[in-house]
């Protein structure tokens, strides 16, 4: 090996999916190269999701979305920098998402699970949720089963980990 970079390998059957872990004394050049890569290798295998902005056609890589919902009859994407539309219904986008990841909260809403920054399960029947950009939406009272169990999924397969 080089001695810019040491590869391990390790096959465990009850791994739950491939899983990368980059170790390095800092976060430098080096590091975020190899970040990209994995992100591009990554974004190869989910759907890119594809959006508008101004009439022009973005294909968004699906770790980048926070939330999806419906606006005036128009769903709409929200990443952190920005606002899109797609033309397509959230039932459409959420066939092409990954299920490890997104989860419907409600009719009209779809969120990222690896972008909310807290859960708050103190109002009886419901949740609230904090994304990672600050706003703040709740988990209507008919899919907060599906929520939890998607939470638990999640924390299942983080603990094999």
């Amino acid at each position: 090996m080089s001695e810019l970079l040491d590869i391990k390998l390790i096959i465990d059957q009850e791994w739950p999916k491939l899983t990368v872990y980059i170790k390095n004394k800092e976060r430098n050049e080096d590091v975020e190269a190899l970040i990209a890569a994995v992100q591009a290798f990554s974004d190869r295998k989910m759907p890119l999701i594809p959006a508008y902005f101004r009439e022009s056609l973005v294909m968004l890589p699906q770790r980048q979305i926070i939330r999806l919902y419906v606006h005036n009859r128009k769903v709409m994407v929200q990443t952190a920098e920005r606002l899109y539309e797609v033309r397509k219904t959230l039932r459409e986008v959420e066939e092409l998402l990954d299920v490890s990841r997104f989860v419907r909260i409600s009719q009209s809403e779809t969120i990222n699970l690896r972008r909310v920054k807290s859960f708050d399960f103190s109002t009886v029947g419901t949740i609230g949720v904090e994304l990672e950009n600050g706003e703040t939406t709740w988990v209507a009272r008919r899919r907060v089963k599906d929520v939890k169990e998607a939470l638990a999924r999640r924390d299942q397969n983080e603990s094999k980990k």
